[in-house]
């Protein structure tokens, strides 16, 4: 088991990695293939893996049923796989866009992982690995764009598309040959992290996750776009410390997910969501309110510091409402809820930024935050 459990979470960073690590370099592979015109669309290309994705996760999560979570698995590697394959060989922007729509469609990992992990193992022990998939996405969204900077003066990034294909290609490979084992069912009824008192799984709805899943995600990733450009207006920030700002947050995950984690349970999983939400709500509004470096990186800090908790708390809860019969149905709802999130959080943003200013889809995302945190509280009264 601890095998298989090794090389599920080291495939899904290698595909994490290889999905990830791209996007930053979109406009720069326009400007290098395709006409100078198609610069103006380089937005629109952030979005179209993440809309396609949102389409698609739940579809595969409940076709992963009924033909079974390793195989769907094995289909989600091979599918972004076959994607980068298409995508490294577009000609023209529209040939481009929809090798990054294959990867939205075809890919899935990340729902198709966790739900392979919930067909064997027990609520408190998934919760756990929950975390440290998390923690593989956000380890490789630091990794992959600084690695793939390193080779981009004089080659052509659209081609490193066909090596990022090997990365999930093996992955397939290796699952596929992995011997298939009879593993005990998952119990239904966790404990607490004291090891003690049964808590009884499922004490909040699927559905009310998924809406505090999308919330959340609509919540934090609201202030991603213009970040930079905010940074760059308000403060007469460079681009090098704004980015440096920007992953803060992210790489305070890698840091805290252990020493927090620890305090986070099936029991008292709500009541984290609600109050990490309402931290990050303090570190965004900290932020907007910021005139200088020392409070703005006092603000991301906060802000890293609640989302790791609430993202463990989202963990716990998925964990704590997963049934090992549509473990592919709830993990594919529950990452559909996340990019529907952030697609969301784009179309949001960019109205706000262009009709008021850069800081509006902050304000909005503190509101979302603070209502998200007053109404879990208010539920559990």
């Amino acid at each position: 088991m601890r095998q298989t459990i090794f090389i599920t979470v080291l495939g899904h960073f290698g595909a994490a990695f290889a999905a990830l690590c791209m996007p930053p370099f979109y406009a720069h592979i326009l400007q290098q293939n395709f006409s100078s015109q198609a610069l103006v669309m380089a937005g629109w290309y952030f979005t179209l893996p993440t809309l396609a994705a949102a389409i698609s996760n739940p579809l595969w999560g409940k076709l992963a049923d009924r033909i079974g979570i390793r195989a769907s698995l094995i289909r989600a590697h091979w599918g972004l796989c076959l994607s980068f394959i298409i995508t490294g060989m577009a000609r023209t922007p529209w040939e481009f866009a929809f090798g990054l729509t294959l990867q939205g469609l075809l890919g899935g990992t990340f729902a198709a992982s966790n739900a392979f992990l919930a067909s064997f193992l027990p609520g408190k022990r998934l919760a756990t690995l929950l975390s440290v998939m998390q923690g593989s996405a956000r380890t490789a969204l630091f990794a992959g764009p600084a690695i793939i900077g390193l080779f981009s003066d004089g080659q052509n990034l659209l081609h490193i598309f066909f090596y990022l294909a090997i990365f999930p290609g093996l992955a397939g490979l290796i699952l596929y040959l992995l011997p298939v084992k009879t593993v005990a069912p998952a119990a239904h009824t966790v404990t607490d992290n004291t090891g003690t008192a049964p808590v009884k799984a499922g004490t909040l709805s699927a559905s009310s996750l998924y809406r505090y899943q999308a919330l959340f995600t609509i919540g934090t990733v609201l202030t991603y776009p213009y970040f930079v450009i905010d940074l760059a207006q308000r403060l007469n920030m460079s681009a090098a410390w704004a980015g440096a700002l920007f992953g803060l947050p992210h790489a305070l995950f890698l840091v805290l997910a252990w020493p927090i984690g620890r305090h986070v349970n099936f029991s008292n999983a709500q009541t984290a969501l609600a109050r990490f939400s309402a931290l990050t709500c303090a570190g965004l509004l900290l932020q907007v309110l910021a005139n200088n470096l020392p409070l703005l990186a006092t603000g991301r800090i906060l802000m890293g510091a609640g989302m790791t908790g609430a993202y463990l708390a989202i963990n716990a809860l998925a964990a704590s409402t997963t049934r090992k019969a549509s473990a592919g149905q709830h993990f594919g709802k529950l990452e559909g809820a996340n990019k529907w999130g952030a697609v969301m959080a784009g179309i949001l943003a960019s109205g706000l930024a262009t009709s008021m200013s850069y800081t509006a889809p902050i304000w909005l995302a503190c509101a979302l935050l603070a209502g998200l945190s007053i109404f879990i509280e208010s539920k559990r009264l």
